[in-house]
């Protein structure tokens, strides 16, 4: 099966929807299909190919595509203008190349256009709109089918969009079983990583957004001075906003941004990992996205490590996690927090058993069951 899965976004990233890009491509050429991935062509300061900068096999292709890269002009409406560059470009290139069986693309416009053209174009959908619903209802009628990464975005797409629920399904990110194979003792990582190996250490990987919770478990740092918070990520603006702001709490070790192959040893390191997500999304009181739509490769990851989590109860989270596989607690709640995570440290049978039944339960979540239920949905829907 010849694919074109279409991004428009920069590749690599240290962002985790690059991680899902790749992984999800690599999975569904392990499964035999002839896959070339476009993407922009626009400015990368880390000067790598993204098989070298993730670590993955090399068993697909990659096409760059000619695009405005408005964005870093800081022109007003610079991000539109490479939304249909990039779409334009890839309209009229792909016209050119063999044509492919079907077209997976994260970028609406170019496969609403591809799909004007008879394109079978299939949405990979990580995020729900929350404005010009009208023009997304008439992109989206053109998809052939869409993959979802929670359960919550197809009922959306049904209610406001009416998309058959036929033309749907869940596909969630997932974790690399290969990348969780090692059993090398935490005092050993803890060493290897330059990490206090007598003391307790409360672990967050990702960016320092808002929205992530990330100033609310600082604050529980404050108040549980005996005990090591590291975060793990962040880009060195959120680095240096982040320091200003907790400069104060000596036991917050900032680690900044770690290439996502790393990322297993620093989980491996932890005593609990946590997943504090806030219920509200940036300056939009009105966003849904963390409390609904979010599906953080960090959760899969968490469990696939078999450290205790400590996460917000959230309907996006509590998707996959619930009491009897994580430690769930108010989101926004600083006191609620400190109780999971001291619950996760001091019962030490319980965090254990619940942190097998995640590693248990995170089996069925992996790339590889991602891209297998993609094919099946293409072969039985697309057609």
């Amino acid at each position: 099966m010849r694919i074109t899965y279409i991004s428009n976004s920069r590749l690599p990233t240290e962002k985790a929807y690059g991680v899902s890009i790749v992984k999800t491509c690599e999975a569904l050429a392990d499964m035999g299909a002839q896959l070339t991935v476009y993407a922009p062509r626009i400015k990368n300061a880390s000067g790598e190919d993204i098989f070298s900068y993730y670590g993955i096999r090399k068993n697909f292709s990659v096409r760059y595509i000619p695009t405005l890269d408005a964005v870093t002009w800081g022109v007003r409406y610079g991000f539109l203008l490479n939304q249909v560059s990039f779409a334009l470009a890839v309209f009229f290139l792909h016209r050119g190349d063999k044509r492919a069986d079907v077209v997976i693309t994260r970028d609406e416009i170019s496969g609403w256009l591809l799909g004007l053209k008879g394109y079978r174009v299939l949405y990979d959908m990580h995020g729900f709109p929350e404005r010009h619903l009208w023009l997304w209802k008439i992109a989206l009628k053109k998809m052939s089918g869409i993959f979802a990464t929670n359960q919550w975005k197809i009922t959306q797409c049904h209610t406001l969009f009416g998309i058959p629920l036929s033309k749907m399904v869940v596909a969630r990110n997932g974790f690399d079983p290969d990348e969780f194979a090692a059993d090398t003792s935490m005092g050993t990582v803890r060493k290897e990583l330059s990490l206090p190996v007598g003391k307790q250490i409360v672990l967050y990987t990702g960016h320092l957004y808002d929205w992530k919770g990330v100033h609310v478990l600082a604050e529980v740092a404050r108040v549980m001075p005996s005990t090591y918070f590291v975060f793990v990520g962040g880009t060195p603006y959120h680095q240096r906003a982040f320091k200003e702001r907790h400069r104060d709490i000596a036991n917050i070790l900032l680690v900044g941004h770690r290439r996502h192959k790393d990322i297993p040893l620093f989980l491996r390191a932890a005593d609990v990992l946590v997943l504090p997500n806030s219920a509200h999304a940036g300056d939009n009181p009105r966003s849904t996205y963390s409390r609904n739509d979010t599906s953080p490769i960090k959760l899969f990851e968490y469990m696939a490590s078999g450290r205790p989590i400590v996460a917000s109860s959230l309907p996006s989270i509590r998707e996959i996690l619930n009491e009897q596989n994580a430690f769930l607690v108010q989101p926004d709640n600083p006191e609620d927090l400190k109780r999971g995570i001291e619950k996760a440290l001091g019962d030490t049978a319980t965090a254990r058993q619940r942190a097998a039944r995640a590693r248990e339960d995170v089996r069925v979540y992996t790339w590889e069951k991602r891209a297998s239920s993609m094919l099946r949905f293409i072969t039985k829907f697309a057609g």
